[in-house]
């Protein structure tokens, strides 16, 4: 008796959908995540200059309050501020709802009494430091104790 062996040539197939949906998932959170890191950079802000600053390191959980001064012009030089403006998250907020905006923060974080929540404010070198020194009593108001100033150092 002859025995004969026969071979099965079967292709092997790969299901891609798992990777694909991957693909998808990781494009969708970068363009999340670059778009709130696009909510610090404000177009028209010029820092102070600063010789005895200390450099801080980026901490993910600090809230950063931008502060534009009145005037302020674009790069093809149109007003894009009329008067000095508050910007936290891309939107453009007053005083009020700037403290509105601290009192949810705090409340957020489950924090009674005092916070060490880090604060960073940015302010426009053509702002009034009466606008500044509001913010600075809206958040010690609130117990937000750890504020830093962003400056620009010189080269």
């Amino acid at each position: 008796m002859q025995v004969t062996k026969r071979f099965h040539s079967e292709e092997l197939d790969m299901n891609l959908t798992p990777m694909i949906d991957v693909v998808f998932q990781l494009i969708i959170f970068f363009l999340v995540v670059s778009e709130i890191a696009s909510y610090d950079r404000i177009e028209g802000l010029t820092l102070p200059m600063a010789t005895a600053a200390t450099k801080e390191e980026r901490l993910p959980d600090r809230l950063v309050i931008s502060v534009v001064g009145g005037g302020t012009m674009d790069k093809q030089g149109r007003v894009l501020y009329e008067k000095d403006t508050i910007i936290i998250g891309g939107k453009t907020r007053s005083l009020k709802q700037t403290e509105g905006y601290l009192r949810v923060e705090k409340k957020y974080r489950r924090v009674e009494g005092d916070t060490k929540q880090p604060v960073l404010i940015q302010a426009d070198r053509r702002v009034a430091w009466a606008t500044v020194q509001d913010i600075i009593e809206a958040a010690s108001n609130l117990k937000f104790w750890r504020l830093s100033f962003s400056v620009k150092m010189p080269q």
